[in-house]
């Protein structure tokens, strides 16, 4: 088997044919796609039933809801590809998203490889209102068109660069004998952000000189609906998330040992906690509870203890100065 697809599944009846028909539609044909369907309490069931009995490379899984790391970790316990990639059930791929995708991997020979993508938004009548095409960083270099490779530390930098696109996503590519000897699992505690940490924690247990390839061409529809998980305002779980920055600024000293990358994970954290606050308020959520959270987070966030790694090369307190600038910029930006 050379590619298995995993999707998890939770109360998307209406949505999930769309997707399993781009994944039955694919012009490479050799995957299974493993559908686990997450404790749902719509037709989903129902609608997993048909497509599995149509084609029999759909196996499907059915568990207590759990959320979605579970979900995704359930089905990396059933892949048995030499890739595996992971879709969400609300959106759908091109016709040879499988077929170039794996190209690229045979020809870099990528230990992972990062998809280009399309966001697409959907209003309450299902019409998609705007559309947005994933953008590389100008800094990064093509090797090929809409080609990159990017070492371990590089590829790491890009998921909390944000100045052209976000690529924290999970539309990766990785290599099934990889996951399972370092025993990578999806973190069940983030409700977000936990694409990102996989992906970190991948390559944080891959050889520092891996290749990592990104491929820039919007084969990968993101659909985002009202009512969807990323659109439900302020909540709890977003101060969890918040605190996950932290976590990763520990991996980076343990392994990746980056200065670039210690204050891309800074700055993305520090950016995140602006916005968080600015939609509490709107919601009417910011209470003194979660005031005192974020001023915390914040404060970790700049913090001298642990803010630079004995490896950097420049001032502690230069580096200060640089990050308490970038929290007065984005103040006074969410105070518009």
């Amino acid at each position: 088997m050379k590619v298995s697809v995993i999707i998890p599944a939770y109360n998307t009846a209406d949505t999930l044919p769309a997707c399993l028909d781009s994944v039955i539609s694919q012009s490479m044909t050799d995957w299974e796609c493993i559908v686990v369907n997450d404790g749902s309490s719509d037709n989903t069931a129902e609608v997993l039933e048909r497509y599995s009995a149509q084609d029999n490379r759909i196996k499907v899984i059915t568990q207590d809801n759990a959320g979605v790391s579970a979900a995704r970790n359930r089905g990396l316990d059933e892949a048995t590809g030499e890739f595996v990639t992971f879709i969400d059930s609300d959106d759908y791929i091109d016709n040879g998203y499988f077929e170039q995708a794996l190209s690229v991997i045979d020809r870099t020979d990528a230990s992972m490889l990062i998809s280009g993508y399309v966001e697409e938004r959907k209003g309450a009548s299902g019409d998609v209102i705007s559309r947005f095409s994933s953008r590389m960083p100008h800094s990064y270099i093509p090797d090929a068109e809409d080609t990159y490779i990017l070492r371990r530390n590089q590829c790491a930098a890009l998921l909390f660069d944000t100045s052209a696109s976000y690529w924290g996503y999970i539309r990766n590519w990785f290599r099934l004998a990889a996951i399972k000897k370092s025993g990578l699992r999806f973190d069940s505690s983030l409700k977000y952000n936990e694409d990102r940490s996989f992906t970190l924690h991948y390559l944080a247990a891959g050889p520092h000189d891996a290749v990592n390839t990104v491929f820039n061409r919007p084969n990968y529809h993101y659909v985002l609906r009202s009512g969807s998980a990323m659109n439900q305002g302020f909540n709890s779980n977003h101060l969890t998330e918040l605190e996950s920055f932290k976590r990763f600024c520990r991996l980076e000293r343990d392994v990746f040992q980056d200065r670039r990358l210690n204050i891309a994970i800074r700055h993305a954290g520090l950016v995140r906690k602006f916005y968080l606050t600015g939609l509490a308020m709107r919601m009417g959520r910011y209470d003194s509870a979660v005031a005192e959270k974020m001023e915390r987070i914040e404060r970790d966030m700049l913090s001298l203890r642990d803010f630079l790694p004995p490896y950097a090369s420049c001032s502690r307190v230069m580096m200060k100065r640089w990050l308490q600038n970038k929290k007065h910029r984005l103040s006074h930006i969410f105070k518009k």
